[in-house]
């Protein structure tokens, strides 16, 4: 990439800007760029001269995008951190694919459960729930109580088979959920929306509010995206690694 000029054109001004921050370590290996839109609302130009500068920097190895999870800065090639890195991609990636496809069966069963829930099954959601508030009080972490929580609304669904796909992807969902949680616990504004979540998805349900209760659960999936995206490398090398079972980074 060439040297700055006055003659440059945006998106090139842009790439040495960013290359000037990876060179200079600000944006370390490992970690994700804004979005695109945020970055043309720091640059102040189009999504388009963004777009352009990141096939700049891509072009010449700096980065690499991954489909559905965001830009990443590449390590040097050959350098261990390499290893780490993907590790983190791919946990990412891999959370994420799941959290997809949770958006939709978890949406479907708190509708169902919302149209026709028994009270006696809104009684063990309730209690479920708040065994849930009481653990998150204590300082637990939560992840048995956050599971029991949704069975009780896939039980609530009336249909069997809806609590039978849960239970197909009880193992996965148990590691969604403890490193969402883990990494929830280190923010308190995260703890404090998860808290709110799981109310309103609890509320729709009691209030037999079909739309409301899918809408609740579509909300909680994209939120639970969205935080997966928030933890930073140090996460992923030490607690995130530890709860899903990768080599943590020495």
């Amino acid at each position: 990439m060439g040297s700055s000029s006055h003659s440059a054109s945006r998106p090139e001004r842009i790439a040495q800007i960013l290359q000037s921050r990876i060179t200079g370590h600000e944006l370390a290996a490992g970690s994700r760029l804004p979005s695109e839109k945020a970055l043309a609302t720091h640059f102040g130009v189009s999504r388009a001269a963004v777009r352009e500068a990141i096939a700049r920097l891509k072009s010449e190895g700096l980065v690499e995008t991954l489909q559905g999870s965001g830009t990443y800065v590449r390590a040097s090639q050959g350098s261990r951190q390499d290893h780490v890195d993907s590790l983190t991609r791919s946990s990412v990636e891999s959370l994420l694919a799941l959290i997809d496809v949770r958006r939709v069966t978890e949406a479907e069963i708190a509708a169902r459960a919302a149209a026709l829930r028994t009270n006696q099954q809104m009684t063990a959601l309730d209690r479920a729930f708040q065994r849930l508030i009481e653990v998150e009080a204590e300082g637990g972490d939560g992840v048995a109580e956050d599971r029991a929580f949704h069975a009780c609304i896939a039980d609530a669904s009336g249909n069997v088979y809806w609590r039978e796909l849960t239970a197909v992807f009880s193992k996965h969902i148990a590691v969604a959920i403890a490193v969402t949680r883990v990494n929830e616990a280190m923010r308190r504004d995260f703890s404090v929306q998860v808290a709110a979540e799981h109310r309103e998805l609890r509320d729709a349900i009691l209030a037999s509010d079909p739309e409301r209760a899918r809408a609740a659960a579509i909300l909680h999936m994209k939120n639970a995206a969205d935080r997966i995206l928030t933890a930073d490398r140090s996460f992923w090398k030490t607690d995130g690694a530890r709860v899903v079972n990768l080599p943590p980074s020495r």
